[in-house]
């Protein structure tokens, strides 16, 4: 294939041009006031789309120079909303402001590429540390204040709160389609935990890339499983066409093989997951899931076989949910041994000594005690559901991030505010407010005060104190949202050749 390539200036100002245009797409939709994009969908109805994430996800440029530009962004844009739930818009504005004040430099000397870079760093570290001192700790009525900020639907936001002041700070929430219109919640039993899936080849969900069981069997052992002959019987004994959860200490070889074939032939759904503790935590960590869903430990330490065993030793779990990082159990069937197990761990919490292990034993209680807010969004078309089931998840993850790190002035107010040296944030720490203002209809906003907190209410277009007012937003998004602006500037400001495939008309 022919190959094309730009070098210099030249290069970077056609893949900033695509950030532009993205950026022109997405920055209508910041603030209260926001607006939304129409999307077509080809032999569907459009969509109207108020979230950054979305209207990234559907641009698709003709020139390829401006494509990359878009896929850059779109990247950006993505991991602030998977790890802080929103802030895609402010990504992108800050992103194109902060590209901008760097090629600036670099156009005016080259030799700045590297001094460039290092500013970018070190004015960000600056910004994060100004934040970090005007933040505050999340109080219960700024739940479903946060949650509403993210998805501007009030009923949203009612029943999140809800459900975090049921399931606790450290609950689980997921979202699942509903059989009847409008949303309802639930909290049942499970846990989730970091580990995920050791092999690619059990996904079932090729959009989500993730594995999901339903009415699944669990199957617990406290060895490594390599060989068929250990796992014929279990699996002769469930028989086909059921879901199967399989947590060990590694599953490998000719065994992970097999069950990888299975899953593929669509002989059964199967997910493989390692115990993400060693030693003594590994052994009260499988039997904390064996008492969420009524399964056995298959140990040989208690004289158990695993070539021996059959359908009696599993539990089961209402659904199970496996990326390729996490694990969650949702509903797990179990029985007297929960209970059991929930008073021997608070017996050790108060009998033990060392800080280190009550902090350990406080973290398997909250597993076992927690549960998991399950939401049910019941929508008339998977495109209807696909938007409202998107919109939840970006409010859940933006409420647990301000749980996570606290909260900021909102409104754009908690940037304009910070006082930097470096020159390109001094110019660039404004630009959500200014957005905000120009989507609001506002031309100019005054504000005469020194106070970190006060802001303008773009929505009831007056001058408030945002904390008071509930206008806020999570650290954790803002934190992220720089970062990722930062990281594509310094990988742009030092792009001197860009290599596409050239289209070539064939006679």
């Amino acid at each position: 294939m022919i190959k094309e390539i730009s070098h210099g200036s030249e290069a970077r100002t056609k893949i900033k041009a695509g950030i532009d245009k993205a950026t022109e797409a997405v920055a209508p939709t910041l603030g209260a006031v926001g607006m939304t994009a129409m999307i077509e969908f080809p032999g569907l109805d459009p969509i109207d789309a108020d979230d950054g994430k979305t209207i990234l996800m559907h641009i698709e440029l003709e020139d390829k120079y401006e494509q990359m530009g878009v896929q850059r962004l779109r990247k950006a844009a993505i991991r602030t909303s998977e790890e802080g739930g929103d802030g895609t818009a402010t990504t992108t504005v800050l992103t194109r402001a902060l590209v901008d004040e760097a090629f600036k430099l670099v156009e005016q000397d080259s030799s700045m590429i590297r001094e460039v870079k290092e500013r970018l760093q070190k004015g960000l570290e600056e910004v994060l540390k100004q934040l970090e001192n005007n933040k505050r700790e999340v109080k219960e009525e700024d739940i479903e204040r946060i949650a509403t900020i993210s998805s501007l639907d009030s009923e949203v936001s009612k029943l999140i709160a809800e459900v975090i002041k049921e399931i606790g700070v450290n609950g689980v929430m997921t979202v699942e389609k509903g059989s009847r219109i409008g949303y309802t919640s639930e909290v049942v039993k499970g846990a989730r935990f970091e580990s995920g899936l050791i092999s690619p080849f059990f996904i079932n969900d090729k959009q989500k890339q993730q594995t999901v069981l339903e009415n699944a069997y669990i199957i617990l052992v406290d060895r490594k499983v390599s060989m068929n002959e250990q796992i014929l019987n279990l699996l002769n004994s469930i028989g086909t066409g059921n879901d199967i959860l399989f947590i060990a200490t590694d599953v490998d070889s000719v065994a992970l093989g097999t069950l990888a074939q299975n899953a593929v032939n669509g002989i059964a759904n199967i997910a493989c997951v390692r115990n993400p503790y060693n030693a003594t935590p590994a052994k009260d960590f499988l039997f904390d899931i064996a008492s969420l869903t009524g399964a056995k430990v298959i140990s040989e330490e208690r004289g158990m076989k695993l070539d021996e065993c059959g359908i009696e030793v599993c539990g089961k779990a209402e659904k199970v949910i496996v990326t390729k990082d996490t694990t969650t159990i949702i509903g797990g069937v179990s029985d007297d041994s929960l209970e059991l197990r929930i008073k021997e761990i608070k017996g050790q919490i108060e009998s033990t000594t060392s800080s280190f292990d009550k902090d350990n034993l406080k973290d398997r209680l909250a597993q076992l005690t927690g549960g998991i807010g399950v939401i049910r969004v019941g929508a008339y078309t998977d495109t209807e559901f696909n938007a409202k089931q998107y919109k939840f998840q970006n409010a859940i993850n933006a409420t647990q991030a301000a749980l996570q790190e606290g909260v900021i002035a909102g409104g754009g107010i908690g940037l304009k505010n910070c006082k930097v040296k470096e020159p390109m944030f001094k110019n660039i720490l404004s630009v959500p407010f200014m957005q905000m203002a120009k989507n609001a209809g506002i031309k100019d906003v005054v504000l005469n005060t020194k106070e970190s907190s006060t802001g303008y209410d773009f929505k009831n277009k007056k001058i408030v104190d945002m904390f008071e007012a509930g206008i806020i937003d999570p650290f954790k998004v803002t934190r992220l949202a720089l970062e990722s602006a930062v990281a594509i500037a310094s990988s742009l400001v030092g792009t001197e050749t860009v290599i596409i495939s050239k289209n070539v008309k064939t006679d």
